[in-house]
This record gives structure tokens, sequence and C-alpha cells, in this order.
């Protein structure tokens, strides 16, 4: 259920995306046509203060994103970002459907969505990451087909991307809003991208293959920056949880990586699985050549 601490936070998100797209709209100004005359007429709408048009909007689908029904009928063209037109006419438009949307939240007729995405914690989520050693019990793995005629198969796990799709897979059936290979919020030059993101929790989870050949000092460095890129001041998430896959199956090792990566600001917790005994050990050789 919808508590009412949630209830509260997204209520006050709508109030300061409203107040500030409402700011926004004021500091439009207009580039006179005699002094521009090349530009067309959407370009001559532009932001006389330093606000982030590009953020705003990405917190505007983020948050209806969690409060408005998959089953909804509007949700697409809600949440949608205005194209073409004028930088005026979109901000308009983006704060017509935030009022109205809010309007119709606080009246209690949009908490059926957050019945599904509310009751899920930060802690369930780890909960059901570190379940995954259990699921790889029926993980394929085949000396001989099951099956007359078959092919015995085998499913490698060989590199990062394999695990995240693992991942994607098992956390897709209860987190309706996750999203992969998602860019966040630029630091200076830099452009960063997350594994996996859980808007409706405001979770990171950072996914690392642990090769063979690398040593944990290099897994604490590698999470160490991503914690200082993706949740920076502005950032839309707030914790990151750190998955680990141990190629090697390292777990001597896995005590002092996990108290280290804890003490990291931001991390909320740590999951760390070895790779299956009954997994052949050559899965990643080929991979640790392009890693090195």
């Amino acid at each position: 259920m919808l508590t009412s601490n949630n209830f509260k936070r997204y209520l006050a998100q709508f109030n300061e995306l409203i107040a500030e797209g409402e700011a926004m709209y004021k500091a439009i100004k207009v580039l006179p046509v005699e002094y521009f005359p090349s530009l067309q007429a959407s370009e001559r709408y532009v932001l006389d203060r330093d606000y982030d048009w590009q953020k705003w909007q990405t917190n505007y689908n983020l948050l209806l994103e969690q409060v408005i029904p998959l089953t909804n009928s509007q949700r697409t063209s809600l949440i949608k970002a205005s194209s073409g037109g004028n930088l005026k006419r979109n901000l308009e438009t983006h704060l017509s459907k935030l009022k109205a949307v809010k309007e119709n939240y606080e009246k209690g007729l949009l908490i059926s969505s957050q019945s599904a995405l509310g009751s899920f914690s930060l802690e369930d989520v780890s909960k059901l990451l570190k379940r995954v050693p259990a699921g790889l019990r029926r993980w394929t793995w085949e000396e001989k087909s099951r099956t007359k005629g078959g092919t015995p198969r085998q499913w490698y796990i060989e590199n990062e991307y394999h695990v995240q799709n693992l991942l994607y897979f098992l956390l897709a059936a209860v987190f309706p809003d996750i999203r992969e290979e998602e860019y966040t919020r630029s630091v200076g030059q830099k452009k960063p991208r997350v594994d996996l993101v859980i808007p409706s929790l405001k979770l990171i989870i950072e996914i690392k293959f642990w090769y063979r050949n690398d040593k944990p000092q290099k897994i604490i460095g590698e999470i160490a920056e991503d914690t200082s890129l993706y949740l920076a001041q502005g950032s839309p998430h707030e914790q990151m949880i750190a998955f680990i896959w141990d190629d090697s199956c390292r777990t001597e090792e896995h005590d002092l990586l996990d108290s280290g990566l804890k003490n990291l600001k931001g991390i909320f917790d740590v999951v760390i699985v070895p790779r299956p005994g009954r997994m052949a050990d050559n899965t990643s050789v080929i991979n640790e050549e392009d890693n090195e």
C-alpha cells in the first residue's frame, strides 16, 4: 500500500516541478526579429536565466511514470515529451498536464499505480538480488540434451552485459519502470551511463564483472568513481546497489570487499555472486583480453 510518507513525497515533487516550471516560464524571453532575422519562429524563445530545461523534462517524465497507472489510456500521451513548436508552448503544455495529473493524484484517483510500486522497498530489491545464486540452480547447463534429438545447451555468462540481462529479466517482472543503459545528468564533460535504474525507488544497480585477473582494488575504485558520478548533486537518484559477478569464485575475498564498498557514500548494499561451480571455468577467457 502507498504509505502517507510516500504520498507526501510524490506530492512534494509535483509542487517543486510546478514551481520550477512556472519560474522558467516567466524567465522566457523572445529574441527580436530585427536582430536575428534568420531565426525560425520556434527558435526565438529562449530562457533568460540559468534554468535546465532538459533536466526539468527528465524529472517530469520520471514523476509521471511513477504515479500514472500502466493501464491508464492517457499514460503515453501524458508522459511523452513535446516535440516541435517553441519552448514557451511546450512548457505551457507540460505545466497543464502536470497540474491535471497532480489534481487527480490528490483526489486519490491514481493511487492504484502506487500499490504496485510503493509496496516494494530498497530492502526488497536487495533481498531479491541476493537470491540470484539460488535461482542459478536451474540455470541451463546441460551435459546432454534432455529431449530426444535435441542439442545440449550451456548458457554462458561471459561478461557484464550477460549479467545485466539476467538482472533485467529478474527485476522487470516486479518493477515496470526499470530502465537499462540510461544516461544521467552530465558532470562537466562527463556523461555517465548507469547499468540499471529503478526510478520509483531512486535506485541505481551498478553491475561489475570481476574477471579472474582483476584485483579487488580495481572493483572498489570503479564503484567509487561510479557513485561520485551517478549520485552527484542534482541527480534524481539517491542510492546504489553494487552487484558483482565473481567469475573466479574468490569467496575468501568477499567479506572484506563487501564491508569496504559499504563505506562508500550512497551505497545501500553490496551483492557478490560467485560463478556457479558447475559452469565451466573458461567462460571469460576471451573477454579478459579486451578487459586488460
